[in-house]
């Protein structure tokens, strides 16, 4: 087996698509769709072009929709960001496209392109994009935006200013140099998606066509492909008969005589290249070939070796030769093994070095995200007994095990640091001055090949003390542990932290991963250091205060909710009618959770009766389900678009400051509303009923203010508080200022708050 290329792939040409390597030649047909966010693509036009052969088809989006929610879990930011990466190459292993991305880190909702731009430095970001389009030189550019106001999102204009700038300029090699940006490339066509607007499409495209070869229409493969986007919440059909995509032909280079109205296709006037053939469409033989490359461990530590076990296994009816002197009969396979020498951590790329503000640091890759990550697997090779021509196959090495429910399982091998060492939360509530008792869990994770032992120890700031100072614990091979430490005594009102460290034969690590794992994406791990920031704040809570909280989507106010000493019990939204709620004096209902579970809104008549009965209900933000009869006490409207207001430091007015909302236990400042992040509310109502009283009043810069951040009734003899306030983003990063607001709210009662009708609107 020694002439089996047994090399990982190496270069760009060895692992690339067969489209990406014949670019210098201009060979086949490209278009490039750009968009903002990973869920902004048309997946039935890039199913259409890239599985039926029209041409090689990349996505690029500019972000990778770190600044969204989570419908799946509670991971938001960065952590969300690689989730939503993953759903996208997921998805482009449905539809067969490739998938790049700019540096550009989703900062969350933006309401124009100038203010997008004060994030992202509009020359860095068309730089991007210029060298995604001298690498994958397409024909055409389909951006997926206007361009204009009437994207709504900022972050949807610049994209589409963007990608037009880039057509227009792609060629310039005295603003784009050579050295620095790749050969020029000049793109034939520039088009838009109609998608948004069909009155303005120049021509259509039935992407409902069924194809026998794959046996499936593309409008079927887009709604697969399309569904993969899970944390988003975009499980969608797969529909069969004529369905229609719409373009329009924006500027071209090619055919101009052309009226845009009367194209047959949008490569008319293109000429010199031809279609591209997918690889399910080559040689059915080819696919019987199959390679496995099974690791010994699933874990192996940065410098270590894993013993791998490949296999070829010849499912077709001809014999195969993998190298001299060894032939596989059909239906045979043939086995060896190699080690693999763990050069480099398993982690996302992008997010090895700390971001710069709003752009990550690490170059942009002009390398399709799908390619870079085969660019680790292993390759063999092969070719018919007589023949000359060898074909490569590539794959990942995997660990694999049966688990009981879901079957065989495959895990990518994952290089780690030989003790890998985390903490549960990176952030933390603390009321300042006041005694704290809390459990500190160290999870420790092996890479080595042998047991070890290992010292276990807490960094704490002046005024804490743990139950031990360190532990001495035995670790296995490739397993995980955690050891807890209790943390108690007080802390001064500002930032404090706690740091954990493990040491392994006098080596110290204190950094160690969080995986991330979701049936439908490759597993990934995010790196951090074993450190929480405890923010001591100082707020008043009251003695009696108890929660009932009902999750909403990608909600971790609960836990910050604890960490003040509030009592609070989890409850589901199937447990609501048999759920005794009278022995809680708050009901918290978490964000968007009546979108995210059916239950609730069938169970809703249990919450309203809770308020009517004496207590306090607290629901945060919802959407359009929220106009919904019988959802709320009296009804409500929101605007489409829904209002909100993006500037987290947009000023807040109050209106009435004699509210126990700004009143007790905890007295709201200016200062309170300092240091918010991201947003401010969102989903705001536009009116609502004259029962309800607003509290504050907000709006971005330039536009019309909106009463809808807080709105308290009564309701029987309990009270019913609706806010649209970003909660959900503050408490979990330690925002003191919203944490007594939110305590403020929950400890409102029909008697202690001021709550006189106040009439409908802003």
């Amino acid at each position: 087996m020694r002439r089996v290329v047994l090399a990982f792939v190496g270069s760009m040409l060895f692992a690339a698509p067969r489209a990406l390597q014949a670019q210098a030649s201009g060979d086949y047909r490209r278009v490039l769709v750009i968009g903002a966010h990973p869920d902004d693509e048309d997946s039935q036009i890039i199913s259409w072009l890239q599985r039926g052969g029209n041409a090689e088809t990349a996505y690029l989006s500019l972000t990778r929709g770190d600044g969204g929610q989570n419908l799946i879990g509670d991971e938001l930011g960065e952590a969300l960001g690689v989730i939503r990466t993953e759903e996208l190459l997921a998805a482009r292993r449905v539809d067969g496209a490739h998938q790049y991305f700019t540096r550009a880190y989703d900062f969350g909702f933006s309401k124009s392109a100038e203010e997008t731009f004060r994030h992202w430095p509009k020359d860095s970001l068309l730089n991007d994009v210029v060298k995604v389009v001298r690498a994958f030189r397409p024909q055409i550019i389909l951006a997926i935006f206007s361009g204009t106001p009437r994207d709504g999102h900022g972050q949807h204009q610049v994209s589409a200013i963007l990608a037009k700038e880039a057509y227009e300029s792609s060629a310039d090699t005295v603003r784009f140099p050579v050295a620095q940006f790749g050969r020029p490339w000049t793109v034939s066509k520039f088009y838009r998606d109609a998608w948004f607007n069909f009155n303005q499409a120049t021509l259509r495209m039935n992407v409902g066509e069924y194809d026998p070869a794959l046996g499936k229409s593309y409008a079927e493969i887009a709604g697969e492909s399309r569904s993969q986007h899970k944390s988003q919440g975009f499980g969608t059909r797969q529909p069969k008969g004529v369905v229609w995509a719409n373009v329009m032909r924006d500027a071209t280079r090619v055919n101009a005589d052309t009226p845009a109205n009367q194209e047959k296709s949008m490569f008319d006037g293109i000429t010199a290249v031809k279609p591209f053939v997918p690889d399910e469409k080559i040689q059915a033989r080819d696919r019987a070939i199959v390679l496995e490359a099974i690791a010994d461990r699933p874990f192996v530590a940065l410098g270590d070796s894993a013993l791998v076990t490949a296999t070829m296994y010849n499912r077709s009816h001809v014999a195969i030769q993998p190298s001299a002197g060894v032939t596989i009969e059909p239906d045979s396979s043939h086995r060896w093994k190699f080690w693999y020498r763990a050069r480099e951590i398993s982690q996302p790329w992008w997010l090895s070095s700390e971001r710069n503000g709003d752009l990550f640091s690490p170059p942009i890759s002009t390398i399709p995200e799908d390619v870079r990550e085969k660019q680790q697997w292993y390759s063999a090779s092969y070719a018919a007994v007589g023949s000359d021509s060898r074909t490569e196959i590539t794959v990942p090495i995997v660990y694999r095990y049966v688990d009981p429910v879901r079957g065989e399982v495959q895990r990518p091998l994952a290089v780690a640091p030989p003790v890998s060492v985390t903490l549960e939360n990176v952030s933390e509530l603390a009321p300042a001055r006041t005694r704290i008792d809390r459990f500190y869990n160290v999870t420790l994770r092996s890479a080595m090949m042998k047991p070890a032992d290992i010292r276990v120890g807490l960094t704490l700031p002046p005024g804490l003390s743990a139950d031990s100072a360190s532990r001495l614990i035995h670790l296995d091979s490739a397993a995980t542990r955690t050891v807890t430490f209790r943390v108690h005594g007080k802390l001064d009102t500002g930032i404090h932290s706690v740091a954990a460290t493990a040491t392994v034969n006098g080596k110290p690590y204190a950094r160690g991963y969080v995986p991330i794992e979701y049936e439908h994406i490759t597993p990934e791990r995010m790196y951090r250091d074993a450190r929480v920031t405890i923010h001591a704040i100082d707020i008043s809570i009251p003695e009696k205060l108890s929660v009932a909280y009902i999750r909403g989507v990608g909600d971790n106010v609960e836990p910050a909710l604890e960490q003040l000493g509030i009592p609070v019990t989890i409850v589901a939204p199937g447990a609501v009618p048999t759920t005794d709620l009278s022995k809680f004096t708050t009901v918290v209902v978490g964000p968007r959770a009546y979108q995210a579970n059916r239950e609730l809104i069938d169970n809703n008549a249990y919450l309203l009766s809770f308020a009517r009965n004496g207590g306090t209900l607290v629901v945060q933000y919802g959407q359009y389900e929220m106009m919904l009869p019988g959802m709320m006490p009296y009804a409500i409207s929101i605007a489409r678009p829904h209002d909100r207001v993006t500037e987290e430091d947009a000023p807040i007015r109050v209106i009435d400051a004699s509210s126990s909302a700004l009143k007790k236990p905890n007295s709201i400042m200016a200062a309170d509303f300092n240091g918010w992040i991201q947003e401010r509310s969102l989903y705001m109502p536009r009116t609502f009923d004259a029962h309800y009283h607003p509290i504050v009043e907000l709006s971005d810069p330039g536009e019309q203010s909106n009463k809808g951040g807080i709105i308290v009734t009564p309701y029987g003899r309990g009270l019913y508080v609706y806010t649209t306030l970003a909660f959900f983003r503050q408490l979990p990063a330690g925002v003191g200022g919203a944490a007594r607001l939110f305590v403020n709210l929950l400890s409102m009662t029909n008697s202690g708050s001021s709550t006189r009708a106040a009439g409908t609107g802003r």
